[in-house]
């Protein structure tokens, strides 16, 4: 019987639960607000790392072909 008694108090707890006030559902925008900006910082970090990888890779690759033909001129030399 106790569990018979305790299903309307469960039942109402839970309706209130699900019941958000104004300021629940404006604080609630608010942070939606906030993950989605820092979202879109992110992806634009992440963009701007790959872009800076990529004009790295190119240099460390130009410096690297510039070092064989070095090396290739000093084999020529002899």
């Amino acid at each position: 019987m106790k569990t018979i008694s305790f299903l309307p108090v469960i039942a109402l707890t839970l309706a209130f639960a699900a019941c958000d006030s104004k300021q629940e559902k404006a604080r609630k925008a608010e942070v939606e607000a906030r993950a989605e900006k820092l979202e879109s910082a992110a992806e634009s970090t992440k963009k701007a790392a790959k872009a800076d990888a990529e004009v790295e890779k190119k240099q460390g690759e130009a410096q690297a072909e510039a070092l064989k033909e070095a090396a290739d001129r000093v084999r020529d030399q002899k």
